[in-house]
């Protein structure tokens, strides 16, 4: 996977702690950083280190600059190096090859504004010798004076015209930096999370491949298990088996068989984001994460894929003759089933449709979609003195007042 990769252009001596920080948050969002301060910075032995620079803004995708007090080295009289990667790299995003984020230190970014404001108020005063104006500023002063206002597109706005990126913004804090980065990539930002999503999406497509079909362009649960002929079907310990009707025959018969083909489904990858915290959300009130809809849905489709495997071996790996059973008629031994087959074969069924709905509720909930966390019903089809009463099922909240008292 191609990551998007980052060059910082600042000074150094200042800048080191700020250039640290950014580029391990950066880095840890997934993405590359090229600052020439760091031993991973490219450094070709045939090319000095002016030229390694823009080497290596020509491979960026990324151009961050800051802008502090210092001016730093000096590529000729006028211009210093800092200045000199901003305009190489201002010209490659004219071509749309490199995108700019300009960042500015928030009392510079004060003393800017202080001094074009004296500066303005100089010039118009015409009492006031106007050598004071070109006097007020010492020539380092001048030298940064003219990048802000060179990143600022100053001249262009004089000349009418509207110039683009020539957005500064202050900052004061590391913080505040990472608010602009993480508005200026937007969509981009966080390739871990992507990457994790991208897995998580692949596990859903390739499980529901494997126990959907296609019929006339549609995706359908891969059998059917008549509802109307099995939904009234009650387990009775007392009278374990049973005769199929000749409609239950047919359709127990069709729905078995196109089970067979069912592969297991694979719940690893999905289990191991599920123990990273990667379907928990963050909650701002309480300051801490929290499962919410996203977790929820996710951990009900990795026990849905779990309970069809188990299902699946159920009906399958203990009756290796079943289909050869099912297709003798001549003395209706066909006809002839148990009510713990049956048993298994209504929850497969149930588990299949509720792994479908849930499917693609946690892919839209990924995605960023509108979203459904859908109502999962299990039919109870044990005998009543089997079943646990709704006013003995413990919720997450009773045992939570539990565990804290």
């Amino acid at each position: 996977m191609s990551k998007p990769v980052f060059f910082i252009s600042s000074t150094i001596y200042d800048m080191s702690d700020l250039r640290s920080s950014i580029k391990w948050w950066l880095e840890q969002n997934n993405y590359i950083v090229n600052a020439s301060d760091f031993n991973d910075f490219d450094k070709p032995v045939d090319a000095n280190s002016y030229e390694a620079c823009l080497k290596a803004i020509d491979n960026s995708d990324y151009f961050i600059l800051i802008i502090g007090d210092r001016t730093g080295g000096m590529f000729d009289k006028n211009t210093t190096i800092t200045q000199k990667e901003y305009q190489h790299a201002y010209n490659r995003r004219k071509l749309g090859k490199i995108k700019i984020i300009n960042l500015i230190r928030k009392d510079t970014w004060t003393n800017f504004n202080q001094l074009k404001s004296k500066i303005k108020e100089l010039k118009n005063n015409t009492e006031i010798d106007k050598s004071l104006v070109d006097n007020l500023l010492n020539e380092k002063e001048k030298i940064l004076f003219n990048f802000i206002n060179e990143v600022r597109r100053v001249k262009e706005m004089k000349e009418g015209k509207l110039p683009e990126n020539n957005w500064l913004h202050s900052f004061d804090t590391f913080k505040d930096i990472v608010d602009v980065l993480r508005i200026e990539l937007g969509s981009k930002l966080d390739l871990n999370y992507k990457q994790n999503r991208f897995i998580a999406i692949n596990d859903i497509k390739n499980n529901l491949k494997k126990i959907c079909s296609k019929n006339e362009g549609a995706i359908y649960p891969i059998a059917f298990l008549s509802k109307k002929l099995w939904d009234n079907f009650d387990f009775d310990f007392d009278n374990p088996n049973f005769t199929f009707s000749n409609d239950q025959y047919l359709s127990f018969g069709s729905f078995y068989i196109s089970c067979l083909q069912i592969k297991p489904l694979v719940t690893s990858r999905l289990e191991t984001l599920y123990r990273t915290g990667f379907f928990l959300e963050y909650d701002n009130n309480k300051n801490d994460f929290i499962s919410g809809s996203l977790n929820e849905v996710a951990i009900q489709l990795i026990n849905s894929y779990e309970k069809i495997n188990s299902l699946h071996k159920s009906l399958y790996e203990k009756k290796p003759n079943r289909i050869l059973e099912l297709g003798k008629k001549k003395d209706n031994s066909h006809l002839k089933g148990t009510k713990l087959e049956m048993f298994f074969a209504l929850d497969f069924r149930d588990s299949i449709e509720n792994c479908i709905k849930l499917s693609k509720s946690l892919y839209n909930l990924l995605m960023g979609y509108d979203y459904e966390v859908p109502e999962i019903k299990y039919i109870n089809r044990l005998p009543p003195e089997m079943q646990v009463k709704e006013k003995n099922i413990i919720t997450d909240e009773e045992i939570l007042d539990y565990l804290k008292h």
